[in-house]
């Protein structure tokens, strides 16, 4: 008896010390950390693509050509018997692939990562602005903006933080081969608002998720947000300094930051009173509603077949497509409001999530 479990216990310490050598012996892949000034090109250029290699991994896919890279992401690189592989993440969007290089050919396939997620917690207290007091402990841009998103419904001003107010979040972090890839959805906050801890949960469907409180419900906004999943890129901005232009030009709406394709959705019942392209805002549609608003949807990569003047639209119902048409720098709906005549900030009278998710967020609530 007593030999066999001696023999049990010494199988039980080889394993230990064998198995984690062979798991790093498996993964022969190195992280490289997304530089400023990186793109796609010079990232293969780096690793040994010639010219005509990159051509190659460009017209391989479309979602090569858009990749888009921060510097809070990391891409793999595995070298051997003449082999050379990256895999490249983009950095806001579930877009993944996988580039092989070898004596033979050159060739790019998109793929799904097996990513092993696990939750980091933030925490801190807000001095200045929430986006930099929320910077000061992770660096990440995507992290910090995620937050402020979480809270754009609650924050009107300023006056609403005091010094020092303190925030927590729970936020995912990807890897993939044992290597650190990217963050994920932020999932769980808490911010301190006129001293009261107000929390949010993020709540997903199927076409994307909104951060929730149940007092959200509660809201009496006469709108519903007009995507699946917010994440706002610019806010209403009476002086803003335009991207494109230089000039002091106002941002008169609110830009939601999506892929070319994602639906936009009506945010009120209404009638399609203008559509058509100009320069600036390139394709567009605006609607009237029944209690004098009308809304504007600008940038549309596709406006619906069945969108007419004069044609009647319900609460949610798809009628375009996210874009980057007319003055624009990455696809984007931009979405303004006009009340009694006068540009009004959309995010005063747009609840914070869209039509179709609210049954799901009442049976949420009723649950608990």
């Amino acid at each position: 008896m007593m030999n066999h479990l001696a023999q049990i216990l010494c199988a039980f310490v080889f394993a230990s010390i064998f198995y984690p050598s062979v798991q790093a012996s498996a993964n022969t892949f190195t992280a490289k950390p997304v530089r400023s000034g990186d793109t796609l090109i010079s990232i293969l250029a780096k690793n040994g693509f010639s010219m005509r290699d990159r051509e190659v991994v460009l017209r391989s896919s479309a979602g090569l050509r858009t990749l888009f890279l921060t510097l809070d992401t990391q891409y793999l690189v595995r070298r051997e018997k003449g082999e050379t592989e990256l895999r490249v993440f983009d950095s806001q969007t579930s877009a993944a692939f996988k580039i092989l290089k070898n004596a033979d050919k050159v060739s790019a396939v998109s793929y799904r990562p097996d990513y092993k997620i696990t939750l980091q917690r933030i925490e801190g207290r807000i001095y200045g602005s929430v986006l930099g007091s929320v910077l000061s402990k992770v660096n990440s841009n995507f992290v910090a903006s995620r937050f402020t998103d979480a809270y754009a419904f609650d924050l009107k001003s300023g006056k609403h933080l005091k010094r020092g107010a303190r925030y927590w979040f729970n936020v995912q972090k990807k890897y993939e081969s044992g290597h650190f890839i990217k963050y994920g959805e932020i999932l769980q906050t808490s911010l301190e608002v006129d001293g009261q801890d107000l929390r949010k949960r993020f709540v997903r469907n199927n076409d994307g998720g909104v951060f929730f409180n149940a007092d959200d419900l509660l809201e009496k906004r006469p709108l519903y947000a007009p995507v699946n999943y917010i994440k706002i890129a610019s806010a209403f901005q009476p002086n803003r300094v335009h991207p494109i232009t230089g000039r002091r030009q106002p941002h008169l709406g609110v830009d939601f930051e999506l892929p070319a394709g994602e639906p936009v959705l009506a945010a009120r019942k209404g009638v399609v009173v203008r559509y058509g392209n100009n320069h600036a805002a390139g394709n567009y549609i605006v609607l009237q509603h029944s209690n004098g608003m009308e809304t504007a949807y600008d940038h549309l990569y596709k406006i619906d077949r069945k969108i007419h003047q004069g044609l009647r639209v319900n609460a949610g119902e798809k009628i375009a497509e996210v874009g980057c048409t007319g003055y624009c720098t990455r696809a984007h709906l931009h979405f303004a409001v006009k009340k009694k005549g006068r540009m009004v900030d959309p995010l005063f009278y747009i609840k914070s999530y869209p039509y179709h998710m609210e049954e799901q967020l009442e049976a949420r609530v009723a649950q608990n």
